[in-house]
């Protein structure tokens, strides 16, 4: 096979350019196949289309990296090219996701409860078109998995960043804001243990004297991309309670079921929450029950300034839009939204100005969040 595939090596030397808008153009291979330049356009367009129409976006992979000791880049690229052709849709997309190792064909218009049969079909009919133009010993070295936009689990384990290439990039742009960035959350963060010092040291013997169990709260949250990590509070509720009416009360708030209230809008958190002890009300009240996310900062699970991390649980509830506050940027103690609406905000208006915050980033936005910050907690609007 590798033999036939070089004596026809002419049509390697066929380019094909497609131009975009901006003046910007792809060159691939002749092999029906989108550049990977381009197709990551594609994936990024179609992902925002499956954000407004509340749909899965479904993309196959064809995985012959194992196939990379025996033929060239371009003769397995061209195999694949040939292998999806025939058996899929006008409106489907194909491209490549790496040079001579991985193509994607984005599938789309797929409904939600179509989606396992829709994989089924497609995965058949690929297999079966692989065996008609490649050798059978190619054939059984070539994976093919489907990757689905949201997860369908609710996101219970890391995003899959195939679907953000707008975000994964690399540039030195990018690379100097992370660095400027983590510095300022080493710096405040050592900064901050230091300056509330004396409450490190009082609180946790108040919380031991009013209420037992642990000084610290401890739970699992969703961090950048999807990573889970340890959250650290001072402990404000009293121990062993039952989550149920949490989760009831997220779910309910997140598809805005939530009845009014504050002038007649509905608030993030629950008010008069009989879970939390009167000293619990207190430093919720001041926000002194965030300081050990300070630890979290240091650690390098968090920032000074972002979204905040949500609760696993919580995110099970997400669309696909609402999934992307926690694209790109470490979550934070504080944010556009502590220092805008707090708590007294829809969950849709909290993540719209969690977006702002991504799409508008710069360093001097962070310091004036953080020059905000002590006002809004002063003021104590939206803190239950």
């Amino acid at each position: 096979m590798a033999g036939q595939l070089w004596k026809n090596r002419s049509w390697l030397r066929k380019l094909v350019c497609h131009q975009r808008p901006g003046g910007r153009t792809f060159v691939s291979l002749d092999h029906g196949l989108y550049s990977e330049a381009c197709f990551r356009e594609k994936l990024v367009q179609e992902r925002k289309r499956a954000e407004r129409s509340n749909k899965p976006l479904v993309v196959m992979v064809l995985d012959a990296e194992a196939l990379g000791d025996v033929y060239s880049a371009v003769d397995i690229t061209k195999s694949l090219g040939d292998g999806v052709k025939g058996c899929l849709r006008g409106t489907d997309i194909c491209g490549l996701l790496k040079e001579g190792a991985s193509i994607g064909v984005i599938l789309t218009e797929v409904d939600a409860d179509k989606v396992d049969t829709a994989k089924r079909i497609v995965a058949k009919k690929t297999r079966d078109r692989l065996a008609a133009v490649l050798s059978h010993e190619m054939v059984n070295r070539i994976i093919i998995s489907f990757r689905i936009y949201p997860e369908l689990d609710g996101g219970s384990g890391t995003f899959d960043m195939m679907f953000y290439p707008d975000f994964t990039a690399v540039d030195s742009r990018k690379i100097a804001g992370e660095i400027l960035k983590r510095s300022l959350d080493v710096i405040g963060g050592v900064a901050g243990l230091l300056l509330f010092s004396p409450f490190f040291a009082i609180l946790p013997i108040l919380i031991t004297l009013t209420s037992k169990g642990p000084v610290l709260f401890r739970q699992v949250r969703v961090g950048r991309d999807g990573r889970k990590f340890q959250f650290l509070k001072f402990r404000s509720m009293y121990l062993d309670n039952d989550d149920v009416i949490h989760r009831d009360y997220v779910r309910q708030l997140i598809k805005g079921k939530i009845p009014g209230s504050q002038n007649s809008r509905p608030v993030y958190k629950i008010q008069a929450d009989p879970r939390v002890t009167p000293l619990g009300r207190f430093l919720r009240r001041y926000s002194l029950d965030e300081l050990p996310q300070l630890i979290n900062v240091l650690k390098g699970d968090m920032s000074l300034v972002g979204p905040r991390p949500p609760i696993c649980y919580e995110v099970e509830h997400y669309c696909g839009w609402q999934r992307n506050r926690l694209i790109g940027k470490r979550p934070g103690i504080t944010g556009l939204w502590q220092v805008t609406g707090r708590s007294s905000t829809t969950f849709d208006d909290m993540v719209r100005l969690d977006l702002r915050y991504l799409s508008r980033w710069t360093i001097l936005l962070d310091l004036t969040i953080l020059l905000r910050t002590p006002l809004a907690v002063l003021k104590c609007k939206g803190a239950y």
